[in-house]
């Protein structure tokens, strides 16, 4: 399945897809996901990872439908003077249109990100999946993911 980076005439394609999975995160976790809109609400945040060194986008897309998209993002810095300053891979986000899941597309998403991280220098590639998506879980552990640490939540009285 072909793959490739966005350009600028996706980005409200993208969104769209990104309303989609929105949505799913809105069902679950409505405190801390903003409610799709239908709108183009996230066009900046797909764009950052458009403009910017060391971050891109890429695309599937089905007789000129784009059917998927993820964002990776490639950086040395971190936050915490304990870490080792070296390039890490990152998958910001990664979202296929519902009607075109269970074909392939999120491996070759995932396979783009992970080839443009190495690219970049990177050793390793990390991401973030929400604890009631067991179907997205067990999709990167069958790609060879695995724990890397636990952010955990309270809410407080």
């Amino acid at each position: 399945m072909p793959v490739r980076e966005a350009r600028e005439a996706d980005l409200k394609a993208i969104c769209q897809l990104s309303n989609e999975i929105n949505g799913i995160h809105y069902a679950h976790m409505p405190n801390d996901f903003a409610k799709p809109d239908g709108s183009n609400r996230d066009e900046p945040y797909w764009q950052s990872f458009m403009n910017r060194d060391g971050s891109a986008v890429f695309v599937t897309e089905n007789n000129g439908v784009l059917t998927g998209a993820a964002a990776v993002v490639v950086s040395t810095s971190t936050p915490y003077p304990f870490l080792t300053a070296r390039p890490r891979g990152h998958v910001a986000t990664i979202v296929v249109a519902e009607s075109h899941r269970g074909r392939g597309l999120g491996r070759v998403l995932m396979s783009a990100a992970e080839t443009y991280a190495k690219e970049k220098g990177a050793e390793d590639i990390k991401l973030e999946v929400m604890a009631f998506n067991a179907d997205a879980l067990d999709f990167y552990r069958e790609l060879g993911y695995g724990n890397f640490s636990f952010r955990l939540s309270k809410t407080l009285p």
